[in-house]
């Protein structure tokens, strides 16, 4: 006859677990510690209930970077991989055999369909998606889906890129921001439940090193019902351009060679904000790129501006993203909202320049928009559960 009844618990401490007994009361009997043997920066999380049931690999390959998440039917993370193995890292050969390496352990009950998006999906990745056009509607992006052929027989697919025009007409590209967008809108919806002001944001800032601001507008759909699409964005490259002037340039040499790389190691949100008002008084940029070095040097009586050279960094990329701002609301007009997706020190760089430019924005993390994202397009194309019946080119 059994005396007592136990409940238990599994607390993650990576790479640690703690595995907590309780009486069935709730009462707390006592805990073991025991060890997993996996790499927290590689492998965050793994199934620990008998309702996780993986239900589709969803992939973000960049330029850069390598990130894979092991979704269930709800879309949950049970796993995620992350490696720095990015397109231009990798040979066009081992592609296949990267990607497979990574996720072979997922597949050992089961095989799974994988859905891919990002810089893997262009002409230097391991297959040219494509581009689909503007205006779109989100939801097409489900139907647009590059069929992969793999020597794993895994049914597999990429998300194409948009192409499109800029605010001001000229063409313009995108490859794995509409995935963010999507996901950003999805989780937009769902916090209306608490907050109606959340859709209130049909413009979206993405910063990276190539900037992207996207206009959504509700389009016609499918079954004469109007959705929401994007109707045009623009790209900037201030991120590749800071990094060019810093490097490259004659501004760089002002600065101290011990001064770190990043721009926020020592940043100064006063001499930023500085950079942001002279880009919005004299939007001239090639001519007020040179203050980044003439306000080092030059002891000019009359000019308010001088700069240390530890300030230098945060001055130029204050001018760049008010450059980058005064474009978009020269443009546009002054949105009245703005929403950034993204994370990390750049995101909050363009919230203080939003702000000192009297802009409401909201943040959302980058990692969730994209992995939102990536499971309402394999949601919309039905990979979800059908493994055995492959996914439609």
């Amino acid at each position: 006859m059994c005396l007592f009844r136990f409940n238990f618990h599994i607390q993650r401490q990576c790479p640690l677990y703690l595995l907590h007994v309780f009486f069935f009361d709730g009462a707390w009997l006592f805990t073991v510690l025991f060890h997993t043997g996996r790499d927290p920066l590689i492998d965050f999380s793994m199934p620990n209930t008998d309702t996780d049931i993986p239900a589709i690999i969803a992939v973000d390959w960049g330029s850069s970077n390598f990130r894979a998440f092991l979704l269930d039917r709800d879309g949950r993370v049970l796993a995620e991989r992350l490696q720095p193995q990015g397109m231009l890292t990798l040979a066009p050969s081992e592609f296949e055999t990267f990607l497979l390496g990574q996720i072979t352990a997922w597949l050992q009950e089961r095989p799974m369909p994988v859905l891919m998006a990002g810089m893997v999906g262009s002409a230097q990745g391991w297959r040219d998606a494509g581009y689909v056009d503007c205006p779109l509607p989100l939801s097409e992006l489900g139907r647009k889906l590059c069929k992969v052929d793999n020597s794993a027989g895994l049914p597999m697919a990429m998300v194409p890129g948009i192409r499109g025009v800029s605010f001001n007409g000229l063409p313009d590209v995108m490859r794995g921001e509409e995935v963010q967008l999507l996901g950003a809108v999805r989780m937009s919806l769902k916090d209306e439940e608490t907050d109606p002001a959340c859709t209130e944001f049909p413009i979206y800032c993405l910063p990276g090193t190539h900037s992207k601001w996207v206009r959504l507008s509700k389009l016609e759909g499918g079954h004469d019902k109007s959705e929401t699409g994007i109707s045009d964005f623009t790209t900037f490259m201030t991120g590749e351009l800071f990094s060019l002037l810093v490097e490259k340039s004659i501004i760089g040499r002002a600065i101290p060679q011990e001064s770190p790389v990043s721009p926020t190691d020592t940043f100064s949100r006063h001499v930023f904000e500085r950079g942001v008002d002279t880009a919005s008084a004299y939007p001239d940029l090639l001519h007020t790129l040179f203050s980044a070095r003439s306000a080092v040097i030059s002891a000019v009586t009359n000019s308010s501006l001088t700069l240390a050279p530890e300030e230098v960094r945060s001055y130029l990329s204050g001018l760049l993203i008010g450059t980058e701002i005064h474009t978009v609301v020269n443009s546009i007009g002054m949105p009245a909202r703005v929403t950034l997706v993204g994370g990390g020190n750049l995101t909050e760089l363009y919230r203080f320049a939003l702000e000192r430019r009297g802009i409401h924005c909201r943040c959302l993390d980058g990692s969730d928009t994209v992995r939102n994202g990536l499971f309402a397009i394999a949601t919309q194309a039905g990979m979800i559960d059908t493994c055995t019946k492959g996914v439609q080119p």
